[in-house]
């Protein structure tokens, strides 16, 4: 299609200027499209600014079990769990108002901030990542801060690092990224399948919804194990925040330093000169999927409750 753009020209004449105009033949213009944004519904914003504060602040324990446990290669899980709770069962919770406080605009961003940036980017992989970068963002500081209150509150006086201010970024944000975007790809991106799974294996018709039960089932199992899968970046998250040779050293240092630090947490020697597997590979899994899956399975069923209670208001 040929439209005319009217091109206006000064000339002169000799009653001084004129204003000369000429109709221009040119292509049709065609504006970009712009994607279709999906604001999140008021129930998602009271999941997120409700249901994060809560399950963050409730399940503290569990994750400062896994801090602990980056520093200890002998304890079982009970035995770290006792840790935590060293100093009366109030102590169980230190660390825990500043990643509380974040996770009103963490878990926000979890849940309707994802489908936020589900609408904007129009698939699901760059829209996980720029949500766990945003995530990352606002929780690095109060997470690290968890980590170091509940590190000296265990450690000799010698072995206490300084609690850094709290700042966007710092050492170890490198993994907690890494780790954020696995454990996040759980109740987002496996969540359904394992859902439709258990559907299937109850013997329910294939073509009916899943039960809440069904849903929530799928929740903590995918949880579960993203939350293995992440637990390397996590523990080194945790080493890299709570050793004063990463919190001094220059990015590479600090590479090198969580290198030997996985292979010793992990790994050991036997006497015939073969390496294998330690304990500690387990006992960390167990931890962190303990807290990943009650954490995102708690959080993913209450925005489906208040999914459900708007939908009935409606």
């Amino acid at each position: 299609n040929i439209v005319y753009v009217t091109s206006s020209v000064l000339a002169m004449a000799d009653d001084g200027l004129t204003v000369a105009q000429t109709a221009v033949p040119c292509s049709k213009l065609v504006l970009p499209s712009i994607p279709q944004v999906i604001l999140p519904q008021p129930a998602l914003l009271l999941a997120g600014g409700f249901g994060g504060p809560l399950v963050v602040g409730g399940f503290t324990p569990l994750r400062n079990a896994c801090t602990l446990a980056a520093h200890d290669t002998t304890s079982t899980a009970m035995r770290i769990m006792g840790r935590v709770f060293s100093c009366g069962f109030r102590s169980g919770w230190t660390g825990a108002r500043s990643p509380a406080a974040a996770s009103m605009i963490q878990f926000t961003m979890l849940g309707p901030g994802y489908h936020f940036y589900l609408g904007l980017l129009g698939n699901r992989k760059p829209a996980l990542v720029a949500v766990a970068l945003t995530e990352t963002l606002v929780m690095y500081g109060a997470t690290t801060r968890n980590a170091q209150l509940i590190h000296n509150q265990a450690a000799a006086g010698r072995d206490r690092v300084p609690v850094r201010p709290i700042m966007p970024v710092g050492p170890g944000f490198t993994a907690i990224l890494l780790r954020n975007c696995l454990a996040m790809a759980g109740i987002r991106v496996l969540s359904e399948p394992m859902a439709r799974t258990l559907h299937w294996i109850s013997g329910a018709d294939a073509s009916s919804k899943c039960s809440p039960g069904i849903n929530m089932g799928g929740d903590f199992l995918a949880s579960v194990l993203c939350g293995a899968l992440s637990m390397p970046f996590n523990q080194t998250y945790n080493f890299q925040v709570t050793s004063a040779a990463c919190l001094t050293g220059t990015p590479a240092e600090r590479f090198a330093l969580a290198l030997r630090f996985l292979k010793s947490q992990y790994f050991m020697s036997t006497a015939s000169g073969s390496v294998r597997l330690r304990q500690t590979m387990l006992r960390d899994a167990m931890l962190r999927s303990s807290y990943i899956g009650c954490l995102f399975c708690c959080y993913s069923s209450l925005e489906r409750l208040a999914l459900h209670m708007s939908n009935l208001r409606e």
